[in-house]
């Protein structure tokens, strides 16, 4: 009789627990329908930054807490995402505008898509076939790859450099998108590097209802700027200036209106 109540208790608790955990995809589904009803993108969003369920669980929180359903059952969006490596051999080259570079650039864009080999692979080959008797090092011996190619460096060990170069590019670029998708909200990506597809990345985003935006969101680049700003030390004076400027300004018209009035009154 103790085990049977033992186990009745047990299944009351794990009900209980179920109901509990799937009334989050309830409260999500319920503030997703009043959301639509704003027809407005910045209200819908303050809308649900304001919603909280059971007085403490925001609708982040309800997002994260939700049983996930998956792309199967929930749909959402697909996204493979892949890294110009030619892009990036011509950024190390710093743009050079060699003939032979050129030529095997473009010889190894127009192989890749017939090949099964690397694009890194088909350059250098394609540069062996252009430039006889020339290193790849009088290519990538730049500013970038100080102190890992050199004038010196073996065909070797400028190849080796350049696969690090273009998977630390690849490493980066996933935890750009990585970022970026933590920050958009969605909850629980997959984000995965293709095996054998060097230089790919497949993004799976379970309920996204702006791909649009999702897409601009992942396709945009970051812009670093620099603006030139002034101590407050150099500026404070001229505000003064201004500043007394106005007050005389406002003081002489004041005066020119009393003495219209008393004009006036005489």
């Amino acid at each position: 009789m103790q085990n049977k109540g033992l186990v009745i208790v047990t299944a009351v608790l794990l009900t209980l627990a179920s109901i509990f955990y799937l009334s989050f995809s309830a409260a999500t589904r319920y503030y997703d329908t009043q959301a639509a009803k704003l027809a407005d993108p910045v209200a819908e969003q303050n809308y649900k930054d304001s919603v909280k369920y059971l007085g403490i669980y925001s609708y982040q929180k309800c997002l994260e807490t939700q049983i996930g359903l998956g792309l199967d059952l929930k749909g959402g969006m697909t996204v493979i995402l892949e890294i110009s490596v030619p892009d990036v051999l011509e950024n190390l080259a710093d743009h050079k505008t060699d003939e032979a570079f050129v030529k095997s650039m473009k010889e190894a864009k127009a192989e890749e898509e017939k090949s099964q080999a690397d694009f890194i692979t088909l350059f250098t080959e394609a540069y062996k076939r252009n430039a006889p008797g020339h290193k790849l090092s009088e290519i990538f011996a730049t500013q970038q790859l100080q102190g890992k190619v050199s004038p010196q460096s073996s065909d070797a060990e400028v190849t080796r450099v350049l696969r690090q170069e273009v998977q630390a590019a690849i490493d980066n670029s996933f935890n750009v998108v990585r970022t970026r998708i933590d920050k958009f909200g969605v909850v629980q990506p997959n984000i995965q590097k293709l095996e054998g597809q060097d230089g790919r990345i497949m993004v799976e985003m379970p309920g996204i209802r702006e791909p649009e935006r999702m897409r601009k969101l992942l396709q945009g680049s970051a812009n670093l700027e620099f603006w030139e700003t002034y101590n407050s030390e150099e500026i404070v004076p001229y505000l003064r200036q201004l500043d007394t400027r106005y007050a005389a300004s406002l003081s002489q018209t004041k005066d020119t209106a009393a003495t219209d009035t008393t004009s006036v009154e005489t």
